[in-house]
């Protein structure tokens, strides 16, 4: 009988939670926070980016560093009341309990059907526009969208970037 007590825990500890969606990311602010500098771009075109690292770029370092260059960001797709369609990924800062939205409002050539918590490889260009998260009004760039694909949920949902 005292193991049955201890079935649930094991769980806990053994399977990992779904990672958060657009449910959560919709209802939370972006965490988007201002870095200290920007690393050299990744080589390539386009140039693969995490949404962390295309959105500081973008709203931070208003494009400078993307150098007009094509950029391939993956997230899963959020859209919010008026269907504004949002790239997001969970970044964490040190586990998945604290894991918050950051959001890349897109543009452009977009599928005919968007469906929220769908994951999207985008591939885009960098557009001065910016939105005002309107949880927290945070800084929400955007992304001129020239193509975009469905990908599976990748091995690790969450941005690591700033939990390096």
């Amino acid at each position: 009988v005292a193991w049955l007590l201890v079935l649930p825990l094991l769980a806990l500890i053994l399977v990992a939670p779904p990672a958060l969606g657009s449910y959560s990311a919709l209802r939370t602010g972006t965490a988007l926070q201002q870095p200290y500098g920007y690393g050299p771009l990744p080589a390539g075109d386009p140039v693969p980016l995490s949404v962390v690292d295309y959105a500081s770029r973008a709203a931070f370092g208003h494009g400078r560093s993307l150098h007009g260059r094509p950029v391939r960001v993956t997230g899963f797709l959020a859209l919010d009341r008026s269907g504004t369609p949002y790239l997001v990924r969970m970044a964490l800062n040190c586990c998945a309990a604290d894991a918050q939205p950051v959001k890349i409002a897109l543009t452009g050539q977009l599928p005919p059907v968007l469906r929220p918590d769908a994951w999207l490889e985008v591939t885009g260009h960098y557009t001065p526009r910016l939105a005002r998260d309107p949880v927290n009004d945070g800084p929400v760039p955007y992304l001129k969208v020239t193509s975009a694909r469905p990908v599976p949920v990748p091995h690790d949902p969450y941005d690591e970037t700033w939990n390096t």
